[in-house]
């Protein structure tokens, strides 16, 4: 019996091991094994994308891929979405780790695919440690933000930022682009705005909903009809875990939102959460220059995120705010419905200019 073996890697990243088998009456049928994908997830302990790593797990898991998060240990085990990694599929597993200084990656970093969900300034013990060692077969996916774009004075108003608009080269996240594309490493970055959605660990949406809740002023920056980009994070694992279906080119950058997300200003988003919870918003539209605790930027500052719909064949996204409101609702009230402290809104309430 004479074995022959080859690796081939097909089009989605699959390995395939194909051994013939050839016998002295005759050669039997080719046997064809799968190899599942590698990917290894990066995930940080809180802030606006932390619930990214858990929905990115489920979406690979869903391509036949093998995953393992590496977690940053210091976290509240009994809070979302650290609290729900027991549900995760079998071909996920998850390691919680130090991210101290002398880190290492899982593997030497030896996988098909790295989502990189928790990288900030490239001199943190992690960074240096993926920047060093990290070397995907196939892709290395940045999750960043869409705050270092340097939006210019004369941009059209409810015109959203695309990719091409310059950024702050100071900023954390603006590094770390700069450090990866140092290291050769074939790259995309995926560039966030706010994320709502199951297990988020931050809830921007509470401004609006504890005042509409308790029946108070709603401050909300003239003139009120910025636009914002609101994405579930189901969406945002989708649209990443888009990166495993196509090829793409290495330094390419996205803006992470869905196509329905342009439709809302900030006082329509108001009046839809006012309508979830069954009351009115009582909306005062301020000064700009007030300082309150509004969880959006008091200017205009939204993405278009058409690149990856045109790109990565992103669905352009499931999933509307009207659809899930009932749910960030009932999430509120499981919070406590908390009075919110209103003591800068009374004082930007002074200069409320309808």
């Amino acid at each position: 019996i004479i074995y022959l073996s080859g690796a081939m890697a097909a089009t989605y990243g699959v390995a395939l091991v194909v051994s013939v088998t050839l016998i002295l009456l005759g050669a039997s049928s080719p046997v064809v094994e799968a190899l599942s994908p590698t990917s290894l997830i990066i995930n940080g302990k809180g802030g606006g994308h932390v619930a990214i790593g858990f929905h990115l797990a489920k979406e690979l898991e869903k391509r036949n891929h093998k995953v393992t998060i590496i977690q940053n240990s210091d976290i509240d085990p009994n809070k979302p979405p650290f609290n729900q990694y027991s549900t995760l599929p079998d071909a996920v597993e998850v390691k919680t780790v130090d991210f101290i200084e002398g880190f290492t990656l899982p593997s030497g970093g030896e996988y098909d695919y790295v989502f990189d969900n928790n990288s900030k300034a490239p001199s943190g013990p992690v960074e240096t440690a993926v920047l060093a060692s990290a070397r995907p077969r196939r892709c290395y996916a940045y999750v960043g933000s869409a705050g270092i774009y340097e939006k210019p004075a004369s941009h059209p108003f409810n015109s959203p930022l695309n990719e091409d608009m310059p950024v702050t080269a100071s900023k954390a996240c603006a590094e770390f682009e700069t450090a990866l594309a140092a290291t050769g490493v074939p790259h995309v970055f995926f560039r966030c705005q706010y994320i709502y959605g199951p297990n988020c660990g931050k809830h921007y949406l509470d401004y609006f909903l504890g005042r509409i809740k308790h029946g108070l002023p709603l401050p909300i920056p003239s003139p009120g009809t910025q636009r914002v980009s609101l994405t579930d994070v189901r969406d945002v694992a989708s649209q990443l875990a888009r990166v495993t279906d196509v090829e793409t080119k290495s330094g390419s950058i996205y803006n992470v939102g869905t196509t329905n997300d342009l439709k809302w200003n900030y006082v329509e988003l108001a009046g839809a959460l006012a309508s979830a919870a069954g009351k009115k918003a009582d909306v005062k539209l301020v000064d700009p220059a007030a300082k309150t605790d509004f969880p959006f930027r008091a200017v205009e500052f939204f993405v278009d995120s058409s690149k990856s719909v045109e790109e990565l064949g992103f669905s352009g996204g499931e999933r509307r705010v009207e659809d899930y409101a009932k749910e960030l609702v009932k999430g509120y009230l499981a919070r406590g419905a908390i009075r919110p402290d209103t003591t800068k809104d009374e004082e930007a309430l002074k200069g409320a200019v309808a």
